[in-house]
């Protein structure tokens, strides 16, 4: 077989060198260790492609050069909350996951524990080699910043999958009563219950801004759920579930569905009362 004929500029085509290719190898494991993170056990093939929808692109811009690739890779995880829930409480309403009781939740919550840790250690590992392989402006102070942001997308990762395993759970008990919710009304009970500190879900965190204060605790944990001892999830879902237990359901449902603020600090401003009519004089 005749050698391979010059090239364009009457060159030999070149093999590919270690140092063009060790870049390119440590950017495929870091992927592929995204991409287990973003697919943890105990969560449905659906979910997990919803997470890889959202998620997804963080590596690839993460990764990428030029200038304030960090603030956009944070904002898309602080974007990609919302839209998850939109999907997921769909899910736990038509699909929930088997879980009748506390201890079903807990054993749940452990093995997603144990993914997520898992694919997080991976990550840092190809992160690492990444950093030492690329040409990746910034060093290690880049390399710090990027493992600040794997450390909140596996805490938003985590977040959906307590939501998830609470949201499946309070859908079962409602069941069990004989109540039937919607999207809406699962969603605003979940976050409460997950918001919740006592030992019931508390009648204040039905308003519709406790969402927002969960999503802000999934992404401003993130750097500290990123060191070895600093974490503290696996708890949420379990916690959230023992509320379920210890409230009056059908007293929280119907809060929802009459959209009653208990207090000022729900932020829900109460209806004006309408001034009383006022009687035309005869002439």
């Amino acid at each position: 077989m005749p050698p391979p004929g010059p090239g364009p500029a009457g060159l030999a085509p070149q093999p590919p060198t270690a140092r063009s290719t060790r870049p390119a190898r440590a950017r495929a494991r870091f992927a592929q260790a995204l991409r287990s993170l973003l697919q943890p056990e105990g969560l449905p093939p659906e979910a997990s492609a919803q997470l890889e929808a959202a998620l997804g692109g963080i590596g690839r811009e993460a990764l990428t050069g030029g200038p304030g690739r960090i603030a956009r890779v944070r904002a898309q995880v602080g974007a990609a909350p919302p839209r998850l829930l939109d999907w997921m409480s769909g899910q736990v309403v038509d699909h929930p996951a088997v879980l009748y009781d506390t201890e079903g939740v807990k054993l749940l919550a452990a093995r997603q524990t144990r993914s997520i840790a898992t694919a997080v250690g991976a990550l840092q590992l190809a992160l690492v080699a990444a950093a030492s392989a690329s040409t990746l402006e910034g060093g290690p102070v880049l390399a710090l910043a990027i493992d600040g942001m794997v450390g909140q997308v596996a805490s938003v990762v985590h977040g959906c999958c307590d939501w998830y395993n609470t949201g499946s759970y309070l859908v079962r008990r409602l069941r069990e009563s004989g109540i039937t919710v919607d999207r809406a009304e699962v969603r605003r009970l979940t976050n409460a219950a997950l918001m919740s500190k006592g030992k019931v879900v508390d009648e204040r965190a039905l308003a519709r801004s406790t969402e927002l204060r969960l999503v802000r605790s999934w992404v401003g944990r993130g750097v500290v759920d990123a060191l070895p001892f600093g974490s503290n999830l696996g708890h949420a879902s379990a916690r959230a579930a023992g509320r379920i237990d210890g409230s009056d359901l059908p007293a929280l449902v119907g809060l929802v569905r009459a959209s009653i603020p208990r207090s000022p600090a729900d932020g829900v401003n109460r209806p004006r009362p309408r001034p009383p009519a006022r009687r035309r004089r005869r002439p």
